[in-house]
Formats: C-alpha cells, sequence, structure tokens
C-alpha cells in the first residue's frame, strides 16, 4: 500500500492543475486556483484495486491533492480478455476427454496443437490462437449443418435461384437473412428465454453435446466482439462486452472481475463527469503504426513497454541503480526513434512488424470434419459427454437473477453513501 502511494503522489505531478506541497500550506493559492483535471491510470484488476486501497488510505486527508483525488482508476481490456479466456478454458477444456468428439481437449489432439495450456497464463496466444481457430471451425460447421451442405464445396440450396444475376445490395440482404436466421435458430434461442426468465427444461432428454457446441461457441462469439472492438477502437462496444462479461463472472464465482465490470458499468454512466466518461470509455486504445483495425489494448502495450525497458535494463548487468532504471524509463522511446531515423538515413532495412501468418486451412479443415462426424451441431436428445454431462441448455441458465440483484443493489447503496468508486 506505502509503494502505491508513493507511485500516485510522483504521479500527481503531472496532473493538471494539482499544487504542490509548498502550495497546499498557502489558503491563498488553494483558493485561487481550479479544481483540477483528474486523469485515469489504467491498469489490471490488481492495480485498480491497489489504486481504489491507496484512495481510501488516504481519504481522512485535508486538501484533494492530499487525498490523491487527481489519478483515478481504469479497468483496462487486455488482462480482462485473459481472464475471460481463461474462463472458457476452465468451463470447456478437460484433459480427460481426449476421446469425446467435439471437445476441445480433442480437437486439440486432432491438430496437435501442443502448446495449448489449461493456464492461460503460460501461453496466452497459443490458447488465443487455438480457440479462435476451433471458434472459426465452429461457425463454419454450424453453417454447413444449417443450410444442409455436405461440405464446403457443396451447392447452398438456400439461395434463391438466379442470385448470381442480383445485384451487390440485394445480395448482402439475402446474406443477412440467412445469417439472422441461423443465429436465431441455434445461438438466441435459448439465451432469449433464459434472459426473460423462463423456465427451461433440463431433462435427461437434452443433447448435452448440442449443447457444449453451442454453449462455446456463445462464449467465443463474446470474446471476438471485444477483439474486434478493440482493433476498431470502439469505446462503446468494449462496454456491453463488459456487461456480458460481468453477468458470466457472477456465475463463475470470480468476484473480483465481477465488481471491476459493476464499476466500469457504473462510472461510465453516473458515477464519474461527462469528460472523465469520456475518457474512460475512448481513451483505451493505443496505436502504434497507425492505420485502421490495428489499436492495441493499452495495458497490452505497457507489457510490451515494460519488456523492451527489462532487456534494457538487463544489458547494464549488475550496475543499474534506481536513477539508471528512471533514466532508461524516460528515454526509452526517445533512443528508439533516434534508432529507426539513423536507420533510415544510411539505408539499412527497417524492422518489419509483418509477422507472417500460418496457413491454418489444413487445421480448420480437419476440425471442421471432426465437428460434421460428431454432428455436434445436429439435437439429438439423450447425447451426453462423460466429462461434461450436466452442461446447461444456455450459459445463462445457471444465472441466479435473485442473487445478482441482492448483490447489486448492496453495491448501489455503497456507493450512493459516498463511497469512493475510485
Amino acid at each position: 500500500m506505502n509503494d502505491m502511494i508513493e507511485i500516485l503522489e510522483y504521479l500527481h505531478k503531472f496532473v493538471p492543475n494539482a499544487r504542490n506541497a509548498d502550495e497546499i500550506e498557502n489558503l491563498t493559492e488553494r483558493e485561487d486556483r481550479g479544481p483540477m483535471r483528474v486523469i485515469p491510470l489504467g491498469g489490471d484488476q490488481l492495480t485498480c484495486e491497489r489504486i481504489r486501497g491507496a484512495h481510501m488510505a488516504r481519504f481522512d486527508a485535508d486538501s484533494p491533492e492530499e487525498r490523491l483525488e487527481g489519478c483515478m482508476s481504469m479497468m483496462e481490456d487486455f488482462h480482462e480478455k485473459m481472464n475471460f479466456l481463461q474462463m472458457i478454458m476452465d468451463r470447456f477444456y478437460n484433459s480427460g476427454s481426449a476421446r469425446e468428439p467435439g471437445t476441445l481437449y480433442h480437437l486439440k489432439s486432432v491438430i496437435n496443437r501442443r502448446n495449448v495450456s489449461s493456464t492461460v497464463t503460460k501461453d496466452y496466444h497459443a490458447d488465443s490462437a487455438f480457440i479462435d481457430l476451433v471458434g472459426e471451425s465452429h461457425i463454419i460447421s454450424l453453417a454447413l449443418t444449417h443450410f444442409g451442405m455436405a461440405d464446403l464445396n457443396a451447392p447452398c440450396k438456400v439461395f434463391p435461384h438466379g442470385i448470381h444475376l442480383a445485384d451487390i445490395d440485394h445480395k448482402k440482404r439475402i446474406l443477412r437473412n440467412l445469417v439472422g436466421e441461423l443465429v436465431d435458430s441455434h445461438i438466441m434461442n435459448i439465451l432469449s428465454q433464459t434472459l426473460n426468465r423462463e423456465q427451461l427444461c433440463e431433462d435427461e432428454n437434452n443433447d448435452r453435446i448440442y449443447n457444449y457446441a453451442t454453449n462455446f461457441l456463445k462464449f467465443w462469439l463474446l470474446r471476438k466482439i471485444s477483439i474486434v472492438a478493440t482493433r476498431s477502437g470502439d469505446g462503446m462496444r468494449i462496454l456491453r462486452h463488459w456487461k456480458y462479461a460481468m453477468l458470466l463472472y457472477h456465475i463463475a464465482h470470480k468476484t473480483k472481475y465481477r465488481l471491476e465490470a459493476f464499476l466500469l458499468i457504473a462510472c461510465t454512466i453516473a458515477l464519474f463527469t461527462p469528460r472523465q466518461q469520456h475518457q474512460v470509455i475512448w481513451n483505451r486504445f493505443v496505436n502504434l503504426s497507425g492505420g485502421r483495425g490495428k489499436n492495441l489494448d493499452g495495458d497490452y502495450v505497457m507489457e510490451l513497454l515494460n519488456k523492451y525497458a527489462k532487456a534494457r535494463v538487463k544489458l547494464i548487468g549488475p550496475n543499474h541503480s534506481p536513477e539508471t532504471v528512471l533514466r532508461i524509463g524516460k528515454t526509452m522511446m526517445f533512443c528508439h526513434d533516434i534508432s529507426r531515423n539513423l536507420e533510415c538515413q544510411v539505408g539499412a532495412a527497417p524492422i518489419s512488424r509483418d509477422h507472417k501468418a500460418q496457413d491454418t486451412t489444413g487445421d480448420l479443415t480437419k476440425l471442421v470434419r471432426e465437428l460434421q462426424r460428431a454432428n455436434v451441431f445436429t439435437c439429438i436428445p439423450g447425447r451426453a459427454h462423460n466429462s461434461f454431462q450436466n452442461e446447461p441448455s444456455d450459459i445463462f441458465t445457471q444465472f441466479n437473477v435473485i442473487e445478482f440483484h441482492k448483490w447489486m443493489n448492496a453495491k448501489k447503496k455503497q456507493y450512493a453513501g459516498n463511497k469512493q468508486a475510485f
């Protein structure tokens, strides 16, 4: 806690219109100066928790500067993506399901992805790439089953006769209608009933294999929406993802991320000023290379910078000190720009940021073939995976609305009673 207080005190030097220690002692200066312009500090769940703890420790101080009110916590999205991916692995990944077609572990064995781990922090990018590939194969398999196609090369019989003669706008409308029918039939059918609190039939005649496939697909789509929203810099769509994630964190008993989701939504709706709300919603992304669709999460960029700084500190060896580390941090990007300009002047080839994408067509074809062979999207009552025998009809079936409302109302009372939200 003391370390976080020291960090916030140091960062307060950069808060616009904040007073230093000498000005705080001068009552006249305190009255003449305008209010501070609060700046958001992004970080993972633990960082936000520690910032709020530092604020509570200074809650009884005399001035806003001493209460560290110039800095507010802002939950970032990269670590939430890791936590959301871990929730997917915890629910659908089981090492005992290697012989059960359609399960994640079985599909991992089919394409021999040995770097996939049940613990996301060991290799996030490997798990992320695997889950995205399996999600794409589920979408393709679902479309093949829904439209009655034997394989990807088979003709789609649901297309109207002579559609190749239609203009592009008419083709788009037909495609949207067909995709809407698919989503309504297999993704939103049970979800709409669940959100309307209708009692779902969870008897032994349910097809648990079909439930497993559709539930995984729903989780993956929520994750994919978050990734696309980040790349596009769409803060409002990120906020909608957090709303769904809060419900799923409640089901998974991830209480800390549930609280972070609640605070983010509450602050962007009611607790923060309009200026602060705009900052929290839209200042979540960093674009290092420029161009559309190349935005990154702020905490992910910070991870990259930390890795770059640690490599520079490592070059110093045992001679490093707090002063040299601070100097490296301040001049890191400046030195990086100098080296890039020097390379351009001498005609050296720049370091490419583009990575050659691995061709996953073969793996995708194998996964689709396995899913089609297992008929995971054909509802056959009575089926179930041995490792997932109690898979519900929808991801929100186990959501306890009464319990969640009690928890949310208690939080509303706390923050309505002047409890600090940041």
